[in-house]
């Protein structure tokens, strides 16, 4: 199963200039599990630690085909993740 997974250029230094990256998972949380194992400088990016897990912080939104998601989504071969921060 392939998800085509974009980071926004504004991350673009901590993602080592990578804008689109290949994962696998079942759900969005999975594949950006993936994308921390790839680049681990994104997870203090995009999680906080909330207890014994980590969290999606407040200012990142993921979409999956266009529409918001939580890491809980379930995902399939083709689908296209975009990372967006949000900017308060």
């Amino acid at each position: 199963m392939s998800i085509k997974l974009y980071i926004p250029g504004s991350l673009s230094a901590t993602a080592k200039g990578k804008h689109l990256l290949e994962v696998n998972g079942k759900t969005v949380g999975d594949c950006l599990n993936q994308l921390v194992g790839i680049l681990p400088g994104m997870e203090e990016v995009l999680f906080y630690e909330k207890g014994e897990t980590l969290a999606l912080r407040s200012r990142i939104n993921v979409l999956v085909n266009g529409e918001s998601a939580v890491t809980a989504k379930e995902v399939k071969d083709g689908d296209e993740i975009r990372i967006k921060m949000n900017i308060h």
